[in-house]
C-alpha cells in the first residue's frame, strides 16, 4: 500500500467469476458508491494493478564482473607475496558482495573471497593458519566445498546443525526462498507462514525471497557455531507486490454473503461487489487472508449518503470480527441518531420576530 490511508478494493463477480480492476459495464455508480464509502472513512482507495517486477532485471549484474576483477587481482598479489595488493582487493570484493546480497551468484563469489583469504593467510607472511582455516571453512559452509586448487591448503569442514527459516507474509504457492542460490523445498505451510527445514554448516549464509518473481528479500544471514538450541530465522514479507492483482487470483463470493481469500498477503484491502440497485455496492473488509461480511453501501444522491445494511452473515473459518460489528451496529445508531433529532425539530429554522419587554425591544 502507497500510504497509511491508502487501501486496495478488488473488485469481486457476484456469479464467482474472476476478479477486476473495475466493476464492469453499466456500474459506474457502484464506483461512485465505493468512493462515497472510503471518504466517509478517510480512506483512499485504489485497484489492485500490477507491481513492477523486480528480481534480476533490476540487478545490476556488473557487480559480479568487479567482484571477479578484485580476485584476479588478489590471485595475483598472493602469487606475488604482495600482501598489501592482496588484502585491498579482497576487502573491495568482500565489502561489494556484501552490500549486494540480492546477486544470483554472490554466495559463490564470496566463497571464492574467503578461499582468496585463505591462500593468502597460508603463503604470504605474515602468516596465520587459524586465520587461513576460518575462511576456509566459511568458503565451504557456502557453496559445499571444492578440491584445493595448486597452491591451496586444504581444512576440515565443519560439522552442520539443522536451523529453520520461516517466511511469513505471504502463502507458499506465490514464494521461493534461496540459501546460498539453492531453492529450498517448503517442509510445512499455514496461513501466511511457509517453513522451511535448513541443514547447514554455520557461517554467513546468503537468504534471497522472490513473491510472484520479485525480490523481496535479499540478505547475509549468520548461523551461529554450537547454538543452544536450532536457531530460527523469521523473515517479514510485505510490499507492494502483496498488493498486485495476481496476488487476489484466488479472491471470489462463497455465496452465503462472504468472501473466499485464500492465500492472499495483502495487510489492509477491501472486496467490492456491485449490485442491481442503483447506487448501491456491497464492501467486505479483509486482513490478509480474513475478510468480513459484505454490507451494502447505499448512495441516494448528491451529499445525501446513507447506508443499509445487509442481514449479518459470520464468515466461514473464523469468528466475527469486532470492527464488522461495530459498522453494522454503529451505522444504524447514526441512523437511528438522526431521525430522533428530525423529530424534535432541532434542525428546524425558526422565524425571526420582535418582542416588547420592559426596557426597549428584543429581536429573536
Amino acid at each position: 500500500m502507497s500510504g497509511a490511508d491508502d487501501v486496495t478494493v478488488v473488485w469481486v463477480a457476484p456469479d464467482g467469476g474472476s476478479v477486476r480492476s473495475t466493476p464492469g459495464d453499466g456500474h459506474d455508480d457502484a464506483t461512485r458508491a465505493v468512493l462515497e464509502w472510503a471518504r466517509a472513512r478517510g480512506l483512499r482507495v485504489r485497484p489492485a494493478i500490477e507491481s513492477s517486477r523486480g528480481g534480476l532485471e533490476n540487478t545490476d549484474l556488473t557487480i559480479a564482473d568487479r567482484v571477479e576483477r578484485e580476485l584476479d587481482r588478489a590471485r595475483e598479489a598472493t602469487a606475488a607475496l604482495d600482501a598489501d595488493v592482496a588484502e585491498r582487493a579482497l576487502a573491495r570484493a568482500e565489502t561489494l558482495l556484501r552490500e549486494h546480497p540480492e546477486l544470483p551468484q554472490a554466495a559463490w563469489l564470496r566463497a571464492e573471497v574467503h578461499r582468496s583469504w585463505a591462500a593468502r593467510w597460508t603463503r604470504v607472511e605474515p602468516r596465520d593458519d587459524h586465520r587461513a582455516q576460518v575462511a576456509w571453512q566459511d568458503a565451504d559452509a557456502l557453496d559445499g566445498g571444492r578440491a584445493a586448487g595448486i597452491g591451496e591448503v586444504a581444512f576440515p569442514l565443519r560439522p552442520r546443525i539443522a536451523a529453520t527459516l520461516a517466511i511469513q507474509g505471504v502463502s507458499s504457492q506465490r514464494v521461493v526462498a534461496r540459501l546460498d542460490g539453492n531453492e529450498l523445498s517448503a517442509s510445512s505451510s499455514s496461513t501466511g507462514t511457509t517453513t522451511y527445514t535448513l541443514d547447514v554448516a554455520p557461517t554467513e549464509h546468503q537468504i534471497v525471497v522472490t513473491v510472484d518473481g520479485e525480490t523481496l528479500f535479499a540478505s547475509w544471514v549468520a548461523i551461529p557455531d554450537a547454538p543452544a538450541s536450532p536457531p530460527v530465522i523469521t523473515v517479514r514479507v510485505s510490499s507492494e507486490s502483496a498488493c498486485a492483482a495476481s496476488s487476489f487470483g484466488g479472491v471470489s463470493a462463497d455465496g452465503a454473503g462472504g468472501v473466499r481469500a485464500a492465500g492472499v498477503g495483502c495487510d489492509h484491502w477491501i472486496a467490492a461487489m456491485p449490485t442491481e440497485r442503483p447506487g448501491a455496492v456491497l464492501i467486505a473488509r479483509c486482513e490478509r487472508a480474513g475478510c468480513g461480511p459484505l454490507l451494502e453501501w447505499r448512495v441516494s444522491g448528491g451529499l445525501d449518503a446513507t447506508a443499509g445494511v445487509a442481514p449479518p452473515h459470520a464468515r466461514r473459518g473464523g469468528a466475527w470480527p469486532a470492527w464488522a460489528t461495530w459498522t453494522a451496529l454503529g451505522v444504524g445508531a447514526v441512523a437511528a441518531t438522526t431521525i430522533t433529532l428530525i423529530a424534535t425539530g432541532v434542525f428546524e429554522s425558526r422565524p425571526t420576530e420582535q418582542r416588547f419587554v420592559a426596557g426597549g425591544v428584543r429581536v429573536e
